[in-house]
């Protein structure tokens, strides 16, 4: 619940820094939400047209950053995002579902902070993945040389997806992949603004062609 509650500041504050505020409204939403509400993370909303599209933030899988190679499904380095509800969140939903529908929100947002610290260690401490390979096919990509610049690129590479291009018959997959370079997908924080707009000029013509 804390990793998520900072997961969610650190991604508000990073829109924040990312669009441009005369064009866009960013607010972060349920600041003290009570124990019988669903949560909400963050909106963005188009001044112009006043469009609002729901954010939401979520963690990596904890260690999940993989080379690869054993991977018959996605054999390039890539790691995987928790997209599914929490026990919490599905009894508020009144479901037994733990995956969320395309239009429960517009835009998920990560980043790989989480998938590359090692799960289940006994330290005390927060460890990175035993896999030197991987660590350093990370050192590479993010042209660093150290631990600790490591985990500072990691916890600023912000990449977001609208559900709908990650969907599988209506619904987000629970840990869906994300590719490390290319992914058609999930996207740099840095394109959310192009995206948007993008997304605003489908709405308006969808709506156009409803009259």
């Amino acid at each position: 619940m804390i990793r998520g509650k900072a997961t969610e500041f650190n991604a508000f504050t990073e829109i924040e820094k990312t669009l441009n505020h005369r064009e866009w409204s960013i607010q972060k939403l349920n600041l003290n939400p009570q124990s019988n509400t669903l949560d909400e993370d963050i909106s963005i909303t188009h001044k112009r047209t006043g469009l609002i599209f729901k954010v939401e933030s979520k963690n990596a899988v904890r260690g999940s950053m993989r080379t690869g190679e054993r991977s018959k499904v996605v054999a390039v380095p890539h790691c995987r995002i928790k997209c599914h509800r929490s026990r919490s969140n599905i009894k508020l939903a009144g479901t037994s579902n733990d995956r969320y529908s395309i239009d429960c929100f517009d835009i998920i947002i990560s980043n790989f902070y989480n998938a590359i610290i090692q799960g289940s260690t006994i330290s005390e401490r927060l460890e990175l993945l035993s896999d030197n390979k991987v660590i350093g096919i990370l050192k590479k990509y993010y042209g660093v040389d150290n631990d600790e610049e490591l985990v500072k690129s990691a916890h600023e590479d912000w990449r977001f997806a609208f559900p709908r291009d990650i969907a599988e018959q209506g619904f987000i997959p629970r840990t869906p992949y994300v590719k490390l370079e290319n992914d058609p997908n999930w996207h740099p924080l840095k394109l959310l603004e192009e995206k948007l707009v993008i997304l605003v000029q489908e709405k308006i013509t969808s709506k156009s062609q409803r009259r």
